[in-house]
């Protein structure tokens, strides 16, 4: 008989994590398919306070999915984060901010009518695994395909006629360029995937709601931070910035 896959269980050890202890290999078991991801991401955002974020990601590189985060780990442009391990990265993103609900079936001309604004953004990528490389894909799932925070930058201006073309996006770390090419969904794309995601939302509990913060997937990166103590990206005018602490 296969043993059945205890969410709660995998739930509390990336909890442990989040409060400061030591990082595991993986979990206690692999979660058997992507349901069970999801069941333990939402038993995480269960125990953490406050509503969700979003993020947009493919499952092994292929299978379209996301992961709800706790919105606490989303910060404003200029913030210094929390020392990172030395494998951390980084991913210059466009974020997706709702000013209005977005139910259970809504299509991707009601997803962009509910989009208040869309801003540059950073995800900081860090897992709670000793080694995000050698984990199983689901249980990257489960840990919120790797995500470790959201910075959020200037509003692009008419975005939705500025995301119909590339950014001509820049990143430097520590003043300096880091050459990267620019990638990154069409807008839409991004209409579909978020009519997607207010149905699988509001079947985990997570309902999308007005405020709610849903990054659409990279457009330069994942580039490892190396140490790096600052980071600055921009779309013209556009910018985003953060500072990172090191560990005493």
């Amino acid at each position: 008989m296969t043993p059945i896959f205890d969410a709660e269980a995998a739930a509390r050890v990336l909890l442990e994590v989040r409060d400061g202890g030591a990082r595991p290999v993986g979990l206690p078991a692999t979660p058997p398919d992507p349901e069970a991801a999801y069941a333990v991401q939402a038993s995480v955002m269960r125990q953490s306070a406050g509503p969700a974020s979003w993020k947009m990601a493919l499952l092994a590189g292929r299978d379209r999915h996301a992961a709800a985060m706790p919105a606490s780990e989303v910060v404003a442009s200029g913030a210094t984060l929390a020392p990172l391990p030395a494998e951390a990265a980084i991913e210059v993103e466009t974020a997706f901010v709702l000013g209005a609900d977005l139910p259970a079936g809504s299509t991707p001309e009601a997803a962009l009518a509910a989009v208040a604004e869309v801003r540059l953004a950073f995800e900081i990528v860090s897992s709670r695994y000793r080694d995000r490389t050698v984990v199983h894909p689901l249980e990257a799932m489960a840990d919120c395909f790797n995500s470790a925070g959201i910075v959020l930058g200037d509003a692009i201006p008419d975005w939705q006629d500025w995301l119909k073309r590339p950014l001509d996006l820049t990143l430097s770390l520590d003043g300096q360029p880091v050459p990267a090419i620019e990638q990154g969904a069409t807008l839409s794309q991004t209409a579909d995937f978020l009519a997607w995601l207010s149905t699988l939302a509001a079947d985990m509990g997570l309902p999308l709601v007005a405020g709610t913060v849903i990054i659409s997937g990279a457009r330069i990166g994942p580039i490892p931070l190396g140490g790096a103590r600052e980071a600055t990206a921009s779309a013209g005018s556009v910018t985003v910035g953060a500072s990172f602490s090191v560990a005493a």
